[in-house]
């Protein structure tokens, strides 16, 4: 992706209804201290959700890419896990088992793991689950199966899966509320010029700066989607700053033209002339993100 990690990773469309962002709290409470110790010596942040101090939010995207199966067996220690990340961790789909008793799991993040259709079956008990990201998994059809009767799900995203257009129309017809984005590479930059209606309503800011070092490197948020558009009059690059604060060159915008780029929330983008000389930068909004380069 870049984003994230990597990625960006890889992408994704405008969300209106129920792009989640889950904001980080206070400690947890309501667990095992020594339950809730374990899981952070596998490196994980574990924290209690804002405004309910018994919902944890569980992160291993950020300190605990090394989970695997083995240590995704303790999460079943603590009951009140809303939101899990797993992102590029090392499980499997043997690992999903582990998952089955999570049954107030609102929100799963799963990108760029390992998992495939074998063990997709464990997630169906999940009924209170909104979001679900299988980016960049093995998952096909098969697993689209599985979800049918998790009638509160809103968001699922498949893009660089074995997920087919058939199979999302079966899953879509089963669930009438659920929105599955199927994403593009990020590493594919559209060109095409979005229409009016689909230009989003709240631009975000543009930073001016002298030198890139005055880029702060991208954090961690949900998939969505930023807008470049460059009325500036000349050419321009488009520069992915990493969460390791290294520019990625994802790509030239001519002037007067729009480019759609999958991203994340909090993700920093940094806008150069043709000579690389630095102009400014946006952080990406909590949605779809209008980028307009200026004069």
């Amino acid at each position: 992706m870049p984003p994230r990690v990597s990625c960006h990773n890889s992408g994704y469309l405008g969300l209106t209804v129920l792009l989640l962002t889950i904001p980080l709290a206070r400690p947890a409470e309501g667990e095992s201290p020594a339950a809730v110790a374990a899981i952070q010596q596998l490196g994980a942040r574990v924290r209690s959700m804002p405004g309910n101090r018994q919902e944890l939010n569980v992160e291993f995207h950020l300190g605990g890419r090394d989970l695997t199966d083995q240590g995704l067996a303790q999460l079943a220690e603590l009951e009140g896990i809303v939101a899990l990340n797993l992102r590029d961790t090392q499980i499997t789909s043997r690992g999903l088992s582990h998952l089955q008793g999570l049954t107030q799991l609102r929100w799963l993040h799963l990108e760029r793991t390992q998992i495939g259709d074998a063990g997709m079956e464990h997630l169906s008990g999940l009924q209170k689950l909104q979001y679900l990201n299988l980016y960049g998994t093995q998952v096909t059809d098969k697993s689209l199966e599985h979800l049918r009767e998790l009638k509160n799900l809103r968001r699922l995203y498949v893009w660089q899966t074995g997920v087919t257009d058939q199979g999302i129309m079966r899953l879509e017809l089963a669930l009438p509320q659920l929105k599955v984005v199927r994403g593009v590479d990020l590493h594919t930059i559209r060109t095409d010029s979005p229409s009016i209606t689909e230009t989003p309503a709240t631009p975000i800011r543009w930073m001016p700066i002298r030198s890139a070092a005055q880029a702060p490197p991208s954090e961690n948020g949900e998939n969505t989607e930023i807008i470049f558009q460059n009325k500036s009059g000349r050419t321009v690059k488009i520069y992915w700053i990493s969460y390791g604060n290294e520019q990625k060159l994802y790509g030239e915008l001519a002037p007067g033209k729009v480019r759609r780029q999958n991203t994340y929330a909090h993700n920093s983008w940094l806008i150069t002339d043709e000579q690389g000389e630095p102009l400014g930068y946006f952080i990406v909004g909590e949605a779809r993100s209008l980028a307009v380069i200026p004069k």
